[in-house]
């Protein structure tokens, strides 16, 4: 079972191509089978973003110490560091981007963690991403109460609370 990230953003965002002779960093626009991720995001612009590994998996270390190969550390620490880049690039036409990640068949189901966090944290100290986790991405301080506000519109408009 793999993980799968997905960007969401108020503009439209470069896709770079999946290149198997050059296994790196890659944006997509969703698939079919992806399509139900849409609704955990409030923006319109929703992008699937691969590691070298080809899926979310790549963007994962630190998590089960001991039980990692050191030797794909390095090709991690790059494939989350180029994404940290990439949200970093979306940043400069809009105040923030959301991430989703989740197991691969976990696309529509509900999201169990709502978080804000810097794009530098993400190859420095927020090394994995938690199974079905939304995070706002921004260089902007959160507004007090803006968490809570941000999580209670997706669940009223998804019918989950009224």
């Amino acid at each position: 079972m793999c993980m799968m990230v997905y960007v969401a953003s108020d503009y439209p965002l470069p896709t770079l191509a999946w290149d198997q002779d050059n296994p790196r960093f890659h944006t997509a626009d969703l698939s079919k089978q992806d399509e139900p991720v849409r609704r955990h995001f409030s923006k319109p612009c929703v992008y699937y973003v691969g590691s070298h590994d080809r899926c979310g998996c790549g963007f994962q270390w630190g998590e089960d110490e001991g039980f990692e190969d050191e030797a794909d550390l390095p090709a991690k620490k790059e494939s989350r560091r180029r994404l940290a880049e990439f949200l970093v690039g979306a940043l400069q036409d809009q105040p923030a981007v959301e991430v989703y990640a989740c197991w691969d068949g976990d696309q529509a189901a509900p999201a169990n963690r709502n978080e804000r966090v810097r794009p530098a944290k993400l190859p420095e100290s927020r090394t994995f991403f938690r199974v079905r986790e939304l995070l706002v991405v921004s260089e902007l301080p959160a507004k007090p109460g803006a968490a809570a506000d941000h999580g209670n519109r997706w669940r009223l408009a998804r019918g989950e609370i009224s």
